[in-house]
C-alpha cells in the first residue's frame, strides 16, 4: 500500500456497519472517541432485534468517548503479526482503532463487518496449493495483502489465512464450505500438528468441533486447514454470514481483557444470552474441564464464543476452536480463573462452580463421567504429536494422568 493510500485510510471519518447484507449504521470519528447510529432501514427490518447481543436498536446515537471504536468493534480487528503489519503501514499507533478497522479486511468473523466507500470491495484469483508456499504467501499478506479487501482479518496471534484464495483437492476441501488455513510460528514449529490431534481429541470426547486436515504447499510445507462455523452455504453457490461474537464482544469488553475476564464473567454472560442456557453453560464447564485435561493454559475469552442459528434462532455456543496443548510450552495454568483458582482443579470446584448457574448435580457429574471415560481411552493422541522428545512425551502422559486422577 502506497503512502497515499495509507494516508487516506486515516483521513476516513466514517465506516458504513453491515449486518449481512444489510447495513445497520455508521461509525463516526470524533474528537473524543466515536458516535454509531442505527440506519432507518435497519431499524425498521423485522428481522433483527439488535445489531450485536449487547446493541439494542434505538433512534438516539450512541456516543463513546476516550476510544475511537465500541469495545465489539474493537473484538474484529486482528491480532499479533497481522496487527503489527496494519499500524506499520499505516504510519498510525496501535490506539488508533478506527484507522486500523478501516483498513482490515471485510471479510471478518461473523456477519458484522464495515467498509468505507473510499475502498471498493475487490476479488483476488484462486490458486492452486501445489504452486504456493503458504508462508511466503503469508509474509506477502503482512506487506499489502491484509490493507486490501482480498483478504480476511482473523483476530488471534496464530498466523492465519483466508483459504478462500488458495484451492485444495476435493478431498480436503469442499467446494460448499469455508476454510481457515493456519500455520506454524517460528518458535513453535509444531503447533497446527498439536491443534489437529486436541481437536481429534475433542472429537472422541464428545465437544463439538469443526473438520480439520494438515495439507502441504508446493515445498511440503504444513498447514491446518479447518472448516468454518461462520459461513454456511446457500443453494446458489455462495456462503452466508452466521452472526458471532466472542465473550469479549458479547461482554461489551475490549479484546485488551481477554486474559482479565473470569470465567464466571463470561458463564453469566451466556447465561443471559443463550436461548437454553443451562444446555450451553454445561457446554460451557465442558469446554473447561476439557481444556484442563489436555493442559490448554490459552482459554481466553476470545477463545469462547456464541453465534446465532441461521436457521432457529438459536443463540448457542460455537464449535471448540483454537485447542492446543500449551502444557508442552510450559504453560501448566488456566488462562481465565475459576472462583479464583487457575490450576488443582477438583471435581468439587466444577460442581459447586456449575450449581451456582442452577445446574443439577447429577448432570454435572454425568458431563464429567462420560469425559474423563473418553479422554482416558484417547489421551495417547496428545503424544502423538509429531517431533516430541521422550521426556516430552513422559510429561505430558504424566499431566493427563494426574488431571484424571484431580477430576474422579
Amino acid at each position: 500500500m502506497s503512502s497515499r493510500e495509507a494516508a487516506d485510510i486515516k483521513h476516513i471519518n466514517e465506516l458504513q456497519v453491515f449486518r449481512g447484507n444489510h447495513k445497520a449504521g455508521s461509525l463516526k470519528r470524533t474528537e473524543s472517541g466515536c458516535q454509531f447510529h442505527f440506519d432507518e432501514a435497519f431499524l425498521k427490518n423485522q428481522n433483527f432485534d439488535e445489531l450485536t447481543y449487547r446493541l439494542k436498536k434505538q433512534t438516539n446515537s450512541l456516543t463513546y468517548h476516550g476510544v475511537n471504536l465500541p469495545p465489539f468493534f474493537a473484538g474484529l480487528l486482528p491480532e499479533g503479526l497481522r496487527l503489527k503489519a496494519l499500524v506499520q503501514n499505516l504510519k498510525t499507533s496501535e490506539d488508533d482503532l478506527f484507522s486500523l478497522l478501516a483498513a482490515s479486511g471485510e471479510r471478518v468473523i461473523g456477519d458484522i463487518y464495515v467498509c468505507s466507500q473510499h475502498r471498493p470491495h475487490q476479488t483476488s484469483d484462486t490458486i492452486n496449493a501445489k504452486e504456493i508456499d503458504f508462508y511466503q504467501l503469508f509474509e506477502d499478506s503482512l506487506k499489502y495483502g491484509a490493507l486490501t479487501k482480498t483478504e480476511d482479518s482473523f483476530a488471534g496471534v496464530q498466523e492465519k489465512l483466508s483459504a478462500s484464495m488458495i484451492s485444495f483437492p476435493v478431498s480436503f476441501a469442499k467446494k460448499n464450505k469455508s476454510y481457515i488455513l493456519k500455520l506454524n510460528p517460528a518458535d513453535k514449529p509444531n503447533l497446527i500438528h498439536n491443534e489437529l490431534q486436541c481437536l481429534r481429541l475433542a472429537d472422541k470426547c464428545g465437544l463439538t468441533v469443526n473438520p480439520a486436515t494438515i495439507v502441504q504447499d508446493k515445498k511440503k510445507n504444513p498447514g491446518l486447514l479447518i472448516e468454518r462455523f461462520d459461513r454456511k452455504a446457500t443453494d446458489d453457490g455462495s456462503f452466508q454470514m452466521v452472526h458471532q461474537e466472542d465473550a469479549c464482544q458479547f461482554l461489551n469488553r475490549f479484546p485488551a481483557d481477554k486474559y482479565r475476564l473470569s470465567f464466571a464473567e463470561i458463564c453469566t454472560g451466556i447465561q443471559e444470552l443463550a436461548t437454553a442456557p443451562l444446555i450451553e453453560l454445561l457446554k460451557a464447564i465442558q469446554l473447561y474441564a476439557f481444556s484442563y485435561l489436555i493442559g490448554n493454559g490459552d482459554l481466553h475469552a476470545k477463545n469462547i464464543s456464541l453465534q446465532t442459528d441461521p436457521n432457529l434462532g438459536r443463540v448457542q455456543i460455537t464449535p471448540a476452536y483454537d485447542l492446543i496443548c500449551t502444557f508442552l510450552y510450559k504453560d501448566e495454568s488456566m488462562a481465565l480463573k475459576m472462583d479464583g483458582r487457575d490450576k488443582q482443579f477438583k471435581r468439587k470446584n466444577f460442581l459447586h462452580f456449575g450449581q451456582r448457574y442452577d445446574l443439577q448435580e447429577k448432570a454435572i457429574h454425568t458431563m464429567l463421567d462420560r469425559l474423563l471415560t473418553q479422554f482416558e481411552k484417547n489421551s495417547h493422541l496428545l503424544c502423538d504429536i509429531p517431533n516430541l522428545t521422550k521426556k516430552e512425551k513422559s510429561k505430558i502422559s504424566n499431566m493427563a494422568k494426574t488431571r484424571i486422577q484431580h477430576l474422579r
